[in-house]
């Protein structure tokens, strides 16, 4: 499996450190933050790119899915925030699937802002526009 999860975190920490709170950008779900704004950038799919595949037992090119939360208690914080972390994906060869805003079932006071990522990476971790 071609792993890139901590690389495209780490890329996108350094966008979005310097608009939420220290400890306000996480790798996994949180329920309930306790700081605004708060953040979440996860891996939620990687497959098989088949449209790519050599005849080797090797994983050549993955298609990997990524989805960011952003909460805060305005939309134009969501924004704020959501904005920095598109620039970043688009920048590290991501194509923005969706952006939405969506119902805050833990929270409804709080907005929650949705974005999904997707592009192909390579065994070298070399991340690359979906057509």
């Amino acid at each position: 499996m071609i792993d890139i999860e901590a690389d495209v975190f780490d890329r996108v920490y350094e966008s979005v450190a310097p608009i939420v709170p220290d400890g306000c950008f996480k790798s996994v779900f949180v329920p309930d933050p306790s700081r605004f704004p708060f953040a979440t950038l996860m891996e939620i799919d990687n497959l098989t790119d088949r449209t790519n595949r050599s005849s080797s037992l090797t994983e050549d090119y993955a298609i990997v899915t990524y989805e960011a939360n952003v909460y805060d208690t305005t939309k134009h914080g969501c924004r704020t925030v959501m904005s920095a972390l598109d620039d970043a994906m688009v920048q590290l060869g991501f194509m923005r699937l969706s952006a939405v805003f969506v119902p805050n079932l833990v929270d409804p006071n709080l907005f929650r802002y949705t974005a999904r990522y997707q592009a192909v990476a390579d065994q070298n971790k070399v991340v690359y526009r979906k057509p």
